[in-house]
C-alpha cells in the first residue's frame, strides 16, 4: 500500500510539472493566427467522459490554426506563397504522425496528476514506444521543417507581412518546445505508465 501510495504520488508530481509548459501552447498559436474565417471549422470539444488517450484539445487546435494560417499563406502570390506550399508540405505528415504517436500520451497527464496509473492506461505503450524508436527520424524532420521556414519567413520579411513573420517565430518556438518538453514528456509518461500500471 505504501509502495502504491508513492508511485500515485510520484505519477502527480510528473504529470503537474510537465502540465504547466503544455499549457503555455495556447499563447503561441494565439500569437500567431488569424481570426477564424467565415466557413473554417474548428476541432471538436472532447466528449464528456471520453477516453483521455486523445490528443490534448489544445494541442490540436493549435496544429489546426497553424494548418489554417499556412492554407492562407499558400494563396499568396508568387514566392511568398510557393515557399508556403513548401513548408506545409514538410509540416503535414509530421503532424500526422505527431497525433498519432507523440500527442495521444499526454492526454493522460490530467489523469496521473489526479491519481495512479491503470491497468487501461497501459494502451498508450505501443505510441510511446514507437515515439522512442521513431525519435531520431521526428527531429531529422524538424531539420528539413526549419528548412522551409527560414525561406518562408524570409519571403514574408520581403513582402512586408508582419503576421506571417510572427508566425513562423512562434512556430519555431513550438518545434523546439516539441523538441524539449512534449517529446520527453510524452515518452516519460509511457515509461511511468510501463513501470507503474497493473499489469493484466
Amino acid at each position: 500500500m505504501a509502495g502504491d501510495r508513492a508511485r500515485a504520488k510520484d505519477g502527480a508530481m510528473i504529470a503537474r510539472t510537465l502540465l504547466i509548459p503544455i499549457g503555455s501552447l495556447g499563447l503561441l498559436a494565439a500569437s500567431c493566427s488569424a481570426p477564424p474565417q467565415p466557413g473554417e471549422a474548428e476541432p471538436p470539444a472532447a466528449a464528456e467522459g471520453s477516453s483521455p488517450l486523445q490528443v490534448p484539445q489544445s494541442l490540436a487546435r493549435e496544429h489546426q490554426e497553424i494548418h489554417e494560417t499556412l492554407a492562407r499563406a499558400t494563396r499568396e502570390p508568387g514566392e511568398l506563397g510557393k515557399t508556403a506550399m513548401v513548408l506545409e508540405q514538410a509540416l503535414a505528415p509530421h503532424f500526422k504522425r505527431e497525433e498519432e504517436i507523440a500527442a495521444p500520451p499526454l492526454g493522460l497527464l490530467p489523469a496521473l496528476a489526479r491519481g495512479p496509473a491503470t491497468a487501461e492506461m497501459r494502451a498508450v505503450l505501443p505510441m510511446t514506444q514507437a515515439l522512442e524508436r521513431e525519435l531520431p527520424h521526428m527531429l531529422e524532420e524538424h531539420g528539413a521543417v526549419r528548412d522551409a521556414l527560414t525561406r518562408f519567413r524570409a519571403e514574408a520579411v520581403k513582402a512586408n507581412k508582419p503576421d506571417y513573420v510572427r508566425f513562423c517565430d512562434a512556430l519555431a518556438a513550438h518545434a523546439l518546445q516539441e523538441e524539449e518538453i512534449l517529446y520527453p514528456a510524452a515518452i516519460a509518461v509511457g515509461r511511468y505508465v510501463d513501470s507503474a500500471a497493473p499489469k493484466p
